[in-house]
């Protein structure tokens, strides 16, 4: 009980800034100082395949076969599910069957035609040499005047069949749905035997040769990380660079973010849409206050170190900001440039414990 009271108020101490006299000179030390650094900033990126669907009928029918399943592997244009056709066909031929017999009726219409048109011009020469009355003339062109119309009308009723047997052929080509790309399939939205209608969602996949990486940057540093250089972690652990990168041009409302997008070399193995990577902009060098890492200390979850100030052992707690690859630490707050860091933080505490005991 006596020890643990005892560690308590050591921990109580160190946190108060007590300090207590020490011999500098036995105590390793470094001065916080400033280093030049590129300016960095790391993000959370997603990496997304460039293609993904969800293909949707186009057509009210019921679902006759699907040929592949979640996590099959589909090539470009392959066959993936057919609808039940016979509705389709049946309209299909009524209207071929009616367009034939149109186009026959006009064939007979048009000869009618040709025989009124050529009986009215008869006519009319046999009425300028006064040969026929006025009335029989009046008779041959009302005639001529009926097998034309009766060819116009055939003609727009053979437009309008020609028009359902194409709709026709259109639905009969939606009852078969094919894969956009070649891919693999993600989510199967229908079973066979159940009713489609238009627009409803049948299958979705995507393709794993075109992948990207998508991540979000804050306006204020927009600018900046365009111009950066930027390094792609992947959750393999490699690294990639000089990826084209292309900006959505459009702020999020809410956020005032925009997005960004890293296009990824094609065949990386172990790499899937979902996982999620870091992405690290390299911006300009500028001057940073930094520490070694290895000064510093947690207490209590607070960041902290141990300078040497006047001879003195003092516990500073510290707001810490970029973690350089070198060993380095930026210090945001805490300490000023110059100040002397203990280097070994355990031997400042042994030494702090020893003195209190």
């Amino acid at each position: 009980m006596e020890q643990s009271l005892r560690r308590w108020i050591i921990f109580i101490t160190l946190m108060l800034s007590v300090s207590l006299t020490v011999n500098a000179e036995r105590m390793p030390h470094t001065e916080a100082v400033y280093k030049n650094y590129a300016r960095q900033w790391v993000y959370d990126g997603q990496i997304e395949a460039v293609n993904q669907a969800t293909v949707s009928s186009r057509v009210s029918a019921q679902v006759a076969e699907i040929f592949y399943d979640v996590n099959d592997r589909v090539e470009k244009g392959a066959l993936i599910l057919r609808f039940n056709d016979e509705e389709i066909k049946t309209r299909l031929w009524q209207a071929e069957a009616n367009l034939l017999a149109e186009q026959a009726q006009l064939k007979e219409a048009q000869a009618r035609y040709n025989e009124a048109a050529a009986e009215a011009k008869r006519i009319g020469d046999l009425y300028q040499r006064k040969q026929v009355t006025r009335s029989a003339l009046d008779k041959a062109e009302a005639d001529k005047a009926a097998t034309s119309a009766r060819v116009s009308g055939l003609n727009a009723q053979i437009k309008a069949r020609q028009a359902q047997v194409e709709q026709a052929r259109v639905e009969l080509s939606y009852t078969e749905v094919r894969a956009p790309y070649a891919g693999v399939m993600t989510k199967r939205w229908i079973e066979v035997g159940e009713m489609a209608s238009p627009g409803q969602a049948l299958m979705s996949g995507l393709s794993l040769d075109d992948l990207r990486v998508v991540f979000t940057v804050p306006q204020k540093q927009l600018t900046e990380v365009m111009s950066a250089k930027l390094d792609v972690l992947l959750p393999t652990g490699e690294h990639l660079t000089l990826l084209d990168k292309t900006l959505i041009p459009a702020a999020d409302a809410q956020t005032h973010s925009f997005s960004i997008r890293l296009d990824l070399p094609q065949k990386l193995n172990g790499i899937f849409p979902g996982m999620t990577t870091k992405v690290t902009a390299y911006g300009n060098e500028q001057p940073v206050l930094v520490i070694p890492k290895q000064a510093l200390v947690k207490r209590a979850e607070v960041d902290g170190i141990y300078v040497l100030a006047e001879q003195r052992v003092v516990f500073r707690q510290v707001r810490l900001g970029t973690d350089y690859d070198d060993g380095w630490v930026e210090v945001l707050s805490g300490i000023d440039a110059g100040e002397q860091v203990i280097t070994q933080p355990d031997m400042a505490l042994l030494y702090l414990q020893q003195q209190h005991d």
